[in-house]
């Protein structure tokens, strides 16, 4: 009878080691890949600010040159707006005043934030619906807020990532210092277009969405981060701006991005020398859309 051979199988140490190759490459690769996922939502991201800046260009255009107005509704119902007074010597004392977006709503119109669909309701009242009737180009891929509730109370948190700063909103009722100074009302009105923010991401945690818009005191003396930004693709945020571009920037201070992924609201913009940070002063002279007022230079 044949003699069967005995075949040799892996050693205790042999198999160590292949383990502690493939450890060795999954921890090379995982990270490698990270960084790829971001990069892939960040051109997601930049895609969606490129149809929003195209449909707000849009309803300028349909309004005699007259921007959506930049601020968040309170209000439920078929139109976010808000009532403001005309200050006119003549014809009527208040306008009914038409917001980008509004706030989550129920089925029934009614204030309400436990789904996705309520917040889709929220941006089909908004100024810009017509324009662009695709509810995920206002979310960025990278933004999982609405994965979570913040609250019982408040309900699921955020699903909009984009906001628009105060200067691009006539409502009176909330600003930094600086921000009253730097309104516009007409697309006509932005100085060098193409360096001036429109829209940007914001992921606030506090709320069940991106509460009203966003602010940034511009004091000289003290500047303050009033919203944080988002940093959602390797430390860079991206932004839409006036001329219908979209673009990325890259933050430099530790502290900016400790702020954004804190989330946290009014932190200085002082750094550790005192001065205004590089990444506050790029901020500030993007986010003012028309001339620099006096007051703030």
């Amino acid at each position: 009878m044949k003699k069967m051979s005995r075949r040799k199988g892996f050693t205790l140490i042999e198999l160590l080691v292949v383990i502690a190759i493939i450890a060795l490459l999954l921890s090379i690769m995982v990270p490698a890949l990270k960084s790829a996922k971001r990069l892939a939502q960040g051109a997601v991201c930049l895609a969606n600010e490129s149809q929003l800046i195209k449909s707000y260009i849009l309803y300028a255009d349909d309004y005699d040159s007259y921007i959506v107005d930049g601020d968040v509704s309170y209000n439920v119902g078929d139109m976010a707006g808000y009532v403001t007074n005309t200050n006119r010597p003549s014809g009527p004392s208040t306008v009914m005043v038409h917001t980008w977006v509004g706030r989550p709503m129920g089925a029934n119109r009614q204030a309400s934030n436990e789904s996705i669909q309520d917040k889709i309701r929220g941006f089909e009242a908004g100024g810009l619906w017509p324009y662009i009737e695709a509810p995920k180009l206002y979310n960025c891929p990278a933004d999982k807020r609405s994965r979570s509730e913040v609250s019982s109370s408040v309900g699921l948190g955020g699903y909009r990532t984009y906001s628009i700063g105060k200067p691009l909103s006539k409502r009176s009722d909330w600003a930094g210092t600086g921000e009253f100074e730097s309104e516009i009302s007409k697309m006509s009105e932005f100085v060098s277009p193409g360096n001036k923010i429109v829209f940007l991401e914001e992921t606030e945690r506090q709320a069940g969405w991106n509460d009203r818009g966003w602010n940034l005191d511009m004091n000289p003396s003290s500047p303050i981060w009033i919203d944080p930004v988002a940093v959602l693709h390797n430390n860079s945020s991206t932004f839409a701006f006036a001329d219908g571009h979209a673009d990325k920037h890259k933050w430099v201070n530790e502290m900016t991005i400790e702020m954004a992924e804190a989330g946290e609201k009014d932190r200085s913009a002082l750094g550790i020398d005192g001065l205004p940070t590089e990444d506050y002063l790029w901020m500030k002279k993007t986010y003012i859309p028309g001339r620099i007022p006096t007051v703030l230079k």
